[in-house]
């Protein structure tokens, strides 16, 4: 990223009903329980629902859970756009949560999460649950 453009993360986007400064932003959630309820489709989108709607609240910006379920769903069926929305859910939480990955991590987390759909929440749950917990004017401090 170029050092002259703002980091996601510094943008101050003021909307109607957005949350104060000390305010917890999201609620953490039980990985186990997502993980199982993953295993059947259906569970796992209503998880990816919520990971992108909690990574959009974490990082104080209006991106649309709706579209990328959009594009989710008949993306497994034609497989590319399938591969980027589940690569925009795992680099959306890294960055929402300020807890990057490797290059190599990333990679297989994609892969991985491409094939076993339910590896996803094994993962990334405990990352938004972390950043659910801390406190958001220490979060919003965190750089990637």
């Amino acid at each position: 990223m170029s050092s002259t453009q703002p980091r996601p993360q510094d943008r101050l986007v003021l909307r109607e009903g957005m949350a104060r400064p000390d305010d917890r932003l999201i609620e953490p959630r039980s990985v186990l329980l997502w993980t199982v309820l993953s295993l059947p489709l259906l569970g796992y989108f209503v998880w990816y629902y919520r990971a992108l709607r909690d990574s959009a609240r974490l990082l104080d910006d209006d991106s649309d859970p709706w579209l990328w379920m959009a594009m989710l769903f008949p993306g497994m069926l034609l497989v590319v756009p399938y591969a980027v929305a589940q690569a925009r859910v795992v680099a959306r939480v890294e960055i929402a949560t300020r807890m990057p990955f490797g290059v190599v991590a990333y990679l297989a987390l994609c892969v991985g999460g491409f094939f076993v759909p339910a590896l996803l929440p094994l993962v990334l749950q405990p990352r938004l649950n972390r950043a659910a917990r801390t406190k958001p004017v220490d979060l919003r401090r965190l750089t990637p």
